[in-house]
């Protein structure tokens, strides 16, 4: 018998035309028992790619009739966000900053507010998956002191002692719960398939459905040696490495450049210090960026993890 799918939607304030913004989610009902695991996708406006792998999960989920337990999606967690398509949303706000957020004020707070209270009362168990952008490309997993649940879903490398105040993840685990943060894909990588395939390895972990997990069997893990690159000047942004390359050892030396648009200056350079670097964030270039914006990330890894059911 395939699962059981429900949709429902939870309000969240009111829209200028009477209507409330609301949270729209997908219940998955297995025929057996078994534990409840939650994923959400869509906490930034301008990464859409994680939206869609979730519904992806949804309908391969729809034809598992082995599904043990209860799964929830939630594919468009910061509707007002996706709405202008931005990372931050229109109150000028980022929603993976406000966790556990509040019942009134900031449309922001309340999103945050509403969505946790739904994953509190449904699970103990949350995957959080980003993506990158049209633009720019990620590839690790921010580890909440659970490096086994980390590992589950395979394919990302592992970064520990990176959890910020206000992220969806740390908020969960901080209230007793199980959570990691994926971001993958983006640039020249806008294929859902990681973001669904490790989702079903999160399940294959969790006992919820069966069968080995897909990808690599060990998984490189960086203990907070993390260098990103955030311009100082606004220029144009040339990346050594393609987007493609994400995830990826690179050697040491430059990984990006930025140049004066009107001089042709070169006015920084971002590099690997040392051998063993991973590429974790690349830019499609070459672009215009503004002082702050995100550049280029790597970090370098310490060890490695098994992936449970490999």
């Amino acid at each position: 018998m395939n699962p059981k799918l429900q949709t429902f939607n939870v309000p969240v304030s009111r829209r200028a035309d009477g209507e409330p913004w609301q949270l729209r989610f997908v219940s998955i009902e297995g025929s057996a028992p078994g534990p409840a695991t939650a994923f959400v996708a869509g906490i930034f406006g301008d990464k859409p790619l994680a939206t869609m792998a979730l519904w992806g999960l949804a309908r391969r989920l729809a034809q598992e009739p082995g599904l043990r337990g209860k799964v929830l999606l939630c594919p468009a967690a910061n509707p007002f966000a996706l709405e202008a398509g931005t990372r931050v949303s229109p109150d000028h706000l980022f929603l993976n900053r406000v966790f556990p957020g509040a019942a009134s004020g900031f449309l922001t707070h309340q999103i945050a507010h509403a969505l946790l209270g739904k994953l509190r009362d449904f699970t103990d168990c949350v995957v959080d998956l980003h993506s990158g952008t049209p633009d720019m490309a990620l590839w690790y997993s921010y580890d909440y002191g659970d490096e086994e649940l980390s590992a589950s879903f395979g394919y990302t490398p592992i970064v520990t002692g990176m959890a910020q105040p206000g992220q969806l993840s740390k908020a969960f685990v901080d209230g007793g719960g199980r959570s990691v943060l994926v971001e993958f894909g983006g640039g020249a990588l806008g294929d859902v398939a990681v973001g669904v395939e490790g989702c079903l390895n999160v399940l294959r972990y969790r006992e919820q459905i069966g069968g080995r997990a897909t990808g690599p069997k060990t998984l490189p893990v960086v203990d907070s040696d993390v260098s990103i690159y955030m311009p100082s000047n606004t220029g144009v942004l040339s990346s050594v490495h393609a987007t493609t390359a994400v995830g990826q050892p690179v050697p040491k030396g430059p990984v990006a450049y930025l140049d004066c648009p009107a001089t042709g200056d070169r006015l920084e350079e971002f590099s690997a210090k040392r051998e063993g670097a991973l590429l974790m964030l690349a830019r499609v270039s070459p672009a215009m960026v503004t002082a702050g914006q995100f550049g280029a990330a790597i970090g370098y890894p310490c060890r490695e993890v098994r992936v449970p059911a490999a």
